[in-house]
């Protein structure tokens, strides 16, 4: 079916549903206001009619959500414009945040997006994050064992006076330990803003180089690689290791994670350049533009929190070595862990729930003049949206076996 036959043959279902969100979310408004009224009695026999009311259209507005998740797939699944894709894919969300009455406050959209959206969608492209990862690791531990082994090797990546910097920043008679001779004065707030504008910085030319076919984001990867790198060798090999060393042990888990990741988001700009699938290049661009931005900001978070580490701990004189030492084993551990474990279920039942999709979109094109799919698909997928309205933790682990089920009755 063709994209103009299929917005003819169902807008009037999505229009409706529109109509329907509209009205249950002033319903609910009222209802809340009715029901803190004192006067019981004069509102009992109206509030019962709107009850009556609002039953009727919650079953239309569950019935036509399970409409519009199908819609939303054979959209995907045809690659119908970008435009009607996310247009379903809105609706989609309004419908769940109704039927579940998510919170739409701030804090609760920030928690989403660092416990779902963020986690979930570096999943999704793990494997620009290890590309990423090797381009700046590989070349980081060459370069450090070179530089280690010969100090001059680190002036083919770095002016003379550069390395002269950096050797005053970490040299033992240095007072202020990772500060030069010009920014010795600062304040650890002046040097947290150094270090946001300074770090951020680098992720955000990192990204950007993406849009010259990834090639511009994979060498900045590897100079920035073979910096650190050398600057780590060049250090630890003259003898100011120890002071280097504990200085950026704690805020290097954030911030050298975020340029990788930061990487992995202007890979993903490139990424729709050469593999634009079925869609134009131009809204490939687009599509892969949101996603990577979304890699970004939790990249941005990340540095954040390196530079207040970095301008408030790791610069202290007070706090032993061997205490910044532990403080930067358990932050590693913590970076890795959330990288590792948050997200993973909702990656999981994301993956399940696309192939449950995918086979409810191939019965769907099966028969698409008849728009209705065999029996046994609706009560898979309509047995599995009431187990998520009474018990959402309990849909996690049946998606996966809907969607065998859904392709047995396709068989």
């Amino acid at each position: 079916m063709k994209q103009q036959q299929f917005e003819a043959q169902y807008s009037a279902d999505w229009t409706r549903f529109t109509h329907l969100l509209a009205t249950s979310t002033k319903s609910n408004k009222k209802s809340s206001a009715s029901v803190m009224d004192n006067n019981v009695a004069v509102h009992s026999s109206a509030r019962s009619t709107h009850s009556h009311a609002h039953k009727t259209s919650g079953y239309e507005l569950i019935r036509l959500y399970r409409i519009i998740c199908q819609h939303y797939a054979l959209a995907q699944q045809r690659h119908y414009s970008p435009q009607l894709v996310q247009y379903l894919h809105d609706l989609v969300i309004k419908g769940h945040q109704q039927l579940y009455q998510r919170d739409s406050h701030i804090l609760t959209r920030i928690y989403r997006f660092f416990s779902y959206t963020f986690p979930v969608r570096l999943r999704l492209h793990a494997n620009l994050f290890w590309l990423s990862l090797a381009f700046f690791l590989l070349p980081a531990i060459l370069m450090g064992w070179a530089a280690y082994e010969h100090s001059d090797m680190l002036y083919s990546v770095m002016p003379a006076e550069q390395v002269r910097t950096m050797e005053e920043m970490y040299n033992p008679a240095n007072d202020m330990v990772g500060r030069d001779s010009e920014r010795r004065s600062d304040t650890d707030i002046a040097m947290f803003g150094y270090y946001i504008l300074n770090n951020v910085g680098i992720d955000f030319r990192i990204y950007g180089m993406g849009i010259f076919a990834g090639i511009g984001t994979l060498l900045s990867l590897l100079y920035n690689g073979l910096v650190i790198g050398g600057v780590s060798g060049h250090l630890t090999g003259v003898g100011y290791g120890e002071t280097f060393w504990p200085f950026v042990s704690g805020h290097g888990s954030f911030e050298l994670i975020a340029a990788v990741i930061s990487g992995a988001a202007g890979l993903r700009l490139a990424q729709s350049l050469f593999m634009p699938g079925n869609y134009r290049r131009i809204d490939a661009f687009k599509i892969a533009g949101k996603q990577s931005i979304e890699l970004l900001i939790g990249a941005a978070t990340m540095t954040f929190i390196a530079a207040f580490i970095e301008a408030f701990w790791s610069s202290s004189s007070v706090v032993p070595d061997m205490v910044k030492y532990i403080v930067a084993a358990i932050l590693w551990t913590a970076v890795i862990a959330y990288l590792c474990l948050t997200g993973r279920r909702e990656y999981n039942s994301y993956q399940a729930h696309n192939a449950l999709n995918t086979s409810n979109t191939h019965s769907a094109i099966e028969y698409d003049d008849d728009s209705n799919p065999p029996n046994s698909v609706i009560n898979n997928s309509n047995n599995l949206f009431d187990t998520a309205a009474q018990n959402p933790d309990q849909t996690f682990s049946q998606l996966s076996t809907a969607s065998k089920n859904n392709k047995q009755a396709l068989s």
